[in-house]
């Protein structure tokens, strides 16, 4: 039996059954849950959740782009659990993406031409060097063998793109999730004529000075951190003092994120304005307006002195209610553990670590509170965690 045969008959008993699985592309570390809402020989639509169990659009896949397909793993039985979680407490916002779909249609051809007539923003999926390569925009024409696609850039509104695709070369096609409907409802800011140019502040002898005139103005900005990671932090100051500061974070989709606090011997660079910061402003508008900022179990009001020693602050706090948070260190070192004793006196924090293999490692360990870069906590995978789901 071929593999194409092979991962047909999972996705088939996996549609059969209404199974969860996990996707495995080729060419890419991305790797689909959700459950199989239609199935052809040569491809195949997934609802899919996010990390954290919420159902987040959907994906069409060809199946010769699968490399394999997984129905049962302690990850899934994980997912499992969240899912239930976030059913239970009402945690799911999205509508699904609504695609009349009749059984002679080919499912690549009623995608696109959804997606082109009712100009819909996807993300398309095809290879380059080696590895998938995902585009993010408008289908504007359909051809017999192709399309033409207008390929948007949230960082960079002037760098629009039309760019031609063989239909033989695309791989998937992600459509109808958060993020994906946020830039639909933005289309009219992310055009080349409201490109505006960065503003930043990088002497690190500014840095406090700019903090200080930030905090309570509710404006976002960007934090980079000076190490090669390759994220960033988005978000409102809510608190600072000479030394440190406390940041109200926004994910992706513009929604609560949780809180880091972060030493300013470890920022990098302050962006004060952007295109990418413009959207991000809008997309938190539009989701406070749709009451779909923050999810009902967090708590996006807390307050901090600035006077106070912020970094113990947060730490006996985290103590007292037994709290996650995920640490970066000096070291570069990170790992999220729930802390659970500070002695001022040596200025050692003691965390139980959550992550370990108990036959050849302790499940605590100390650290000394000097040697704390950043401090992530009260976001959504750590409230799963502190609540034993996952």
């Amino acid at each position: 039996m071929s593999l194409l045969k092979t991962i047909y008959e999972q996705l088939r008993s996996a549609q059969i059954d209404e199974r969860l699985i996990n996707a495995f592309q080729k060419n890419s570390d991305i790797v689909y849950t959700g459950v199989i809402q239609y199935l052809d020989a040569q491809d195949f639509v997934m609802l899919t959740y996010n990390d954290y169990g919420i159902q987040d659009g959907e994906v069409y896949l060809k199946i010769s782009s699968v490399k394999s397909i997984e129905t049962d793993s302690y990850d899934l039985a994980s997912m499992k659990d969240r899912i239930s979680f976030d059913e239970m407490n009402d945690l799911s916002s999205n509508p699904s993406f609504d695609m009349p779909i009749k059984m002679s249609d080919s499912l690549f051809d009623r995608i696109v031409k959804t997606l082109y007539e009712e100009q819909r923003v996807s993300l398309i999926i095809t290879v380059e060097d080696g590895k998938l390569k995902y585009s993010e925009g408008l289908v504007k024409d359909v051809r017999a063998d192709g399309l033409t696609f207008l390929n948007l850039n949230k960082f960079d509104f002037s760098k629009q793109r039309m760019m031609d695709f063989l239909f033989d070369d695309i791989h998937g096609i992600e459509f109808g999730g958060t993020e994906l409907q946020l830039v639909q409802e933005t289309l009219a800011m992310i055009k080349p004529e409201n490109h505006i140019d960065d503003v930043s502040v990088r002497d690190t002898d500014k840095f406090r000075e700019t903090i200080g005139k930030l905090r309570g103005t509710n404006k976002a900005i960007i934090i980079d951190t000076n190490d090669e990671r390759k994220y960033f932090y988005v978000g409102q100051v809510i608190a600072g003092n000479a030394n440190e500061l406390v940041m109200m974070v926004v994910d992706m989709n513009g929604r609560f994120g949780g809180y880091v606090w972060i030493r300013y011997d470890d920022i990098k660079e302050i962006l004060l304005d952007s295109d990418y910061l413009r959207l991000i402003h809008r997309f938190v508008k539009l989701n406070k307006d749709t009451k779909h900022f923050v999810l009902p179990v967090l708590n996006a009001e807390r307050a901090f002195d600035d006077t106070d020693n912020i970094l113990t602050h947060i730490l006996y706090q985290s103590i007292k209610f037994r709290k996650i948070i995920r640490f970066e260190l000096a070291d570069k070192e990170n790992f999220a553990a729930f802390p659970t004793n500070l002695n001022l006196t040596t200025g050692l924090l003691t965390v139980e670590l959550l992550d370990v293999d108990e036959q050849t490692e302790s499940t605590t360990k100390q650290i000394g509170i000097e040697s704390i870069r950043e401090m992530a906590f009260d976001y959504f995978k750590a409230f799963l965690l502190e609540n034993q789901v996952d």
